[in-house]
């Protein structure tokens, strides 16, 4: 297939997500689709690869195994089930018939499903024995779920459940795609929640769509190129990722969870083209033995979710390949910027790229105003990627589009060209004692300590200072570093008014579906055994 066959999808005027598959099938037919890092296993469909063609079927079959247990349009579907390809065929089956699908994290726990699920009013519960049996455990704790289906062969469907394996079995092979409004929901990503229960961003068919044609467009990806991840399907980023390689037709191999060894071994014997992943995922691969493994078959390394530091940018370049980075949120579905690094260009540490269009971006002060270019303030943003809003959450709505512009939450600032620098979150800049530090900051200053591999700087509460700057890090493979060592460190090299008063070495972080250290958590942990009157 030529560079250009990947325009009859992104340019279709008709393209939404109810009929996609069919759609994309018609453009892409026999071609490969994805290779299975764990094959799927149903009596109609027994496959560890599958073909454009051949994923229509099983999309359609999903639909109406949906269909056939009551499923209707606008029903929400909890999808909470492992980080198996069925999950992601799932969300486009709801697509297919008008329902909401609402996948879900397979490391939330039993509390947050079920919240989750009553709080979408969600009468569909699509699940695999894993998830069920650790972290639900009981349909009875869970109201208002009508239907409970069980995905998996059907010898391991329990009592009381229908058996997805069955359905699909006596399903059709063909589906009628709904006619979906470009702004009807078509599904609801649940955020984080970072103070309390976790919100559930409203995404439409137009918004899923808008952002990852334009990036489509422009990355040198073809139909010819191999594509590798292992990034949860349940979570905006993984879902587009998979979306924006199924427009262009490019194959991929899934993996159900990310290993580096693994992965650079698929790397090097399948001679994957394109790797997409997290910060945390790229330096994983660094600490693994990296140069044993042959990498010069990547073409493109991709990240998102987080910022990539610089050195480790031009390492994964110097294996071969362009790097390309994708700036958003959950929200904003969830490129609102993107950068390509190349041989050729470069970019400084900080920067996040420039808005796609037409995404529109200004950096607003507390009071809501304008600031100047290169003073730090909130991004807000506007545009036809931008979520909805929050599901039956009129409070939240309200605070989060003040103004008329969606608030990001993070602390920007604008550079030449339009460039945005990520300075931090607007919730992790501490207040400690009249001072604005930005957490960002510090752990780049913190980074520089040879030993010191990750770091997360944080406030805790202080009765006087409102708040104060505490460090927890981990060392590097093989390193030794103690708290009194690296705080004699942060004294001698970090100004005083923003260097930690607390710091914490230890053996790992608590990280999020997307490997992000879990902050929050952090600052709770903390907060419990710290005596600030001390510090």
């Amino acid at each position: 297939m030529s560079y250009f066959t990947k325009f009859k999808l992104i340019a279709d005027p008709r393209l939404s997500m109810s009929n996609f598959w069919d759609k994309a099938a018609a453009v892409y037919g026999d071609a490969p689709l994805a290779f299975l890092d764990e094959p799927l296993d149903y009596g109609s469909i027994s496959t560890d690869s599958l073909t454009f063609s051949q994923n229509l079927i099983f999309v359609n079959k999903l639909a109406n195994a949906l269909t056939e247990v009551g499923v209707k349009p606008s029903d929400r579907v909890v999808i909470a089930m492992g980080n198996r390809i069925e999950l992601l065929m799932l969300c486009y089956a709801c697509f297919k018939i008008g329902a909401i699908a609402v996948p879900l994290n397979y490391m939330l726990k039993g509390s947050e499903i079920k919240y989750i699920t009553e709080n979408c009013g969600a009468a569909h519960v699509v699940t695999d024995p894993d998830v069920f049996n650790t972290n639900i455990k009981d349909r009875d704790v869970i109201s208002g779920v009508n239907n409970w289906v069980m995905a998996g062969p059907r010898s391991e469907c329990p009592q009381g459940f229908a058996s997805l394996d069955e359905l699909m079995e006596g399903a059709s092979d063909t589906c009628v795609p709904f006619r979906l409004h470009r702004d009807a929901t078509a599904a609801i990503f649940y955020t984080s929640g970072t103070t309390g229960y976790p919100k559930g961003a409203m995404m439409t068919s137009h918004n899923l769509l808008t952002t990852q044609r334009i990036t489509a467009a422009v990355l040198p990806i073809t139909p010819r190129d191999m594509g590798l991840s292992a990034l949860p399907s349940a979570h905006l980023m993984g879902f587009c990722v998979g979306l924006l390689c199924f427009m262009l037709g490019t194959p991929g191999y899934f993996m159900k969870y990310f290993h580096p060894v693994r992965t650079l071994e698929l790397i090097q014997d399948r001679k994957i083209t394109v790797f997409v992943g997290v910060p945390a995922m790229f330096s994983m691969l660094v600490h693994s033995r990296i140069d044993d493994y042959d990498l010069s078959s990547v073409r493109l390394w991709a990240s998102g979710a987080d910022a990539m530091p610089l050195e480790q940018i031009q390492q994964f370049m110097g294996y071969g390949g362009m790097f390309f980075e994708g700036y958003g949120q959950v929200e904003t579905s969830p490129i609102t910027a993107l950068k390509l690094s190349t041989k050729f260009k470069s970019f400084e540490q900080g920067c996040v790229g420039i808005p796609v269009f037409p995404v529109r971006t200004q950096v607003w002060d507390e009071e809501g105003n304008r600031v100047p270019a290169g003073e730090p303030g909130e991004l807000v943003v506007r545009g036809p990627n931008i979520t909805k809003g929050y599901w039956d959450d009129s409070e939240k709505n309200e605070e989060a589009f003040a103004g008329g512009w969606f608030h990001t939450g993070d602390m920007v600032r604008k550079g030449k060209y339009g460039l945005l620098y990520f300075v931090d979150r607007k919730k992790d800049v501490v207040k400690a004692g009249g001072y604005s530090v930005f957490s960002k900051e510090v752990e780049e200053e913190i980074r520089g300590h040879p030993a010191v591999d990750e770091v997360a700087v944080v406030g805790i509460p202080h009765p006087t200072k409102v708040e104060i700057v505490a460090a927890v890090c981990t060392p590097v493979a093989g390193a030794e570093l103690t708290d009194a060592e690296l705080m004699a460190w942060c004294r001698e090299n970090i100004a005083e008014y923003k260097a930690p008063r607390y710091v914490e070495v230890r053996s790992q972080m608590p990280y999020g579906m997307t490997l992000k250290v879990l902050k929050r958590v952090l600052r709770d942990e903390l907060a419990a055994k710290i005596d600030v009157s001390k510090l």
